[in-house]
């Protein structure tokens, strides 16, 4: 019998599909603007403003033009993702990364896949939680892969590692600057505040999906058959690890291990405590990639062409977040965001508080598909929500935890979230397969973020 030929879809067309279909969209959807201030710096919307104005239908160039400006508007991403891409080249050709990976491996043994699957995840969602890091893990998504693949396990595995770890924890991070810094910030939160309700759904939703994932590790590594990528080659995201055996770690290498350390704790420190931005953190990692390549007496052009070569490799990836970011362009360009965001508001605006609690987190969820921003959509959605939720007796703090929810389990499945596709491109894991591995995780997600808002609601989850 004849195998059936799985359907992969190329994330290129889909997400310029999307852009096609929005651009179609402004001529059905009328155009409309909420009036914004500036307040600390930042632009926020100004409740019960919504206007309709003069329609911007998107032309034919228009559409096109998404895609430039998608670049232009993702930059700071794309830089990072290319110069780390170009980073880890370097410390491949030292042979510092997979000679590490070896050893790793050889010391612990294949059996103890299973520790290290619950030790990446936890850097991971820790990163993700904490800190709302996202976009900046994904160059090193490649030797979390490697290591994976190493231990006899699948790239889908690898990916979920990354991608769930950090979006898990991303989206009920107890210290989340993106969204809940942000959102507090605009509800006059104090910063932070209802930590420990954030806290306890994080350690929920880490363990759920933690043993979700080792589920699925334990039983490939049992029958490879059953693996959901047994019809994807992905032998040339292996390490030829038999290159490596009797060799050590120079000097060269081990120092260039200890950049690598310092480079990401210096960029913790930096983000955390400095308030840098994406840029400085990018300039950390092209440091420490030069002088990787200097320990290692690598010529100039050596290092270059290897930074070169790495950010080629990067590339793919690098344009899907910046074709991704287009839809939020010609969104905005059409000016049809407001008007889909204010009749999210009308919708919810005469219902209990339990039902607009989870309203607000469906409808912030299906926006989040148009605009995968979560700073971006706090500044433009809280300053509606919360009037909203002052109507009907839900709490400042608990309207900022269905729009953390509503912003966060969905990134997880948006295929217009061109950093989730990217993701996906280092494991070559098509979109349909990873959709169908991470499904149940989504329902256990809502089902705990509702639950959550249910005890909030009870509890009175303040402080206001």
């Amino acid at each position: 019998m004849k195998k059936k030929k799985s359907l992969n879809i190329n994330p290129y067309i889909l997400l310029f599909s999307v852009i096609f279909v929005c651009g179609l969209l402004s001529y059905i959807i009328p155009a409309g603007s909420f009036e914004r201030q500036v307040v600390d710096g930042k632009t926020m919307v100004v409740p019960n403003s919504y206007k309709v104005v003069d329609p911007h239908h998107a032309s034919i160039i228009d559409i096109f033009r998404a895609v430039p400006y998608g670049f232009i508007g993702s930059a700071p991403v794309i830089a990072i993702i290319l110069i780390i891409g170009g980073t880890l080249k370097i410390y491949d050709k030292t042979e510092a990364i997979p000679l590490a990976i070896y050893k790793l491996i050889s010391k612990l043994g294949t059996k103890s896949s299973n520790l290290l699957i619950i030790a990446f995840y936890l850097i991971f969602a820790l990163l993700g939680g904490f800190l709302g890091w996202i976009e900046t893990m994904l160059p090193f998504t490649p030797l979390v892969v490697a290591i994976m693949l190493a231990l006899g396990l699948d790239s889908l595995v690898a990916v979920s590692i990354v991608i769930v770890g950090l979006m898990a924890g991303f989206c009920a991070g107890p210290t989340n600057v993106l969204t809940v810094g942000i959102a507090q910030q605009i509800s006059e939160l104090p910063l932070f505040s209802g930590f420990s309700l954030r806290f306890v759904v994080w350690i929920i939703f880490l363990v759920g999906s933690l043993a979700y994932i080792l589920a699925y590790a334990n039983k490939i590594k049992k029958d490879p058959s059953k693996s959901l990528m047994a019809d994807i080659d992905t032998s040339d995201l292996k390490y030829d690890f038999s290159t490596y055996e009797g060799k050590n770690l120079n000097t060269g290498q081990s120092l260039s291990l200890i950049a690598l350390l310092g480079a990401f704790l210096l960029s913790l420190y930096g983000m955390f405590k400095l308030k840098w931005s994406i840029n400085d953190m990018t300039a950390v990692f092209l440091l420490c990639g030069v002088v990787a390549g200097l320990l290692n007496k690598m010529s100039g052009d050596e290092i270059v062409n290897s930074l070169i070569e790495g950010a080629k490799s990067a590339m793919g990836g690098a344009l899907i977040v910046g074709i991704a970011r287009g839809v939020q362009w010609i969104l905005e360009t059409t000016n049809i965001v407001d008007t889909i965001i204010n009749s999210m508001a009308n919708v919810l605006s005469n219902t209990s508080a339990l039902t607009a609690g989870i309203g607000i987190i469906i409808a912030v969820s299906l926006l989040n598909g148009l605009v995968p921003s979560g700073s971006g959509k706090a500044m433009a959605l809280i300053p509606l929500i919360i009037p909203l939720g002052d109507l009907i007796g839900l709490n400042r703090q608990i309207t900022t935890l269905c729009y953390q929810f509503g912003d966060g389990i969905t990134n997880m499945i948006w295929f217009t979230y061109g950093s989730l596709l990217m993701f996906l491109s280092y494991g070559k894991v098509p979109y349909n397969k990873y959709l169908k591995f991470v499904a149940p995780l989504i329902i256990f997600f809502f089902i705990v973020a509702i639950g959550s808002v249910y005890v909030a609601i009870k509890i009175n989850y303040g402080p206001f």
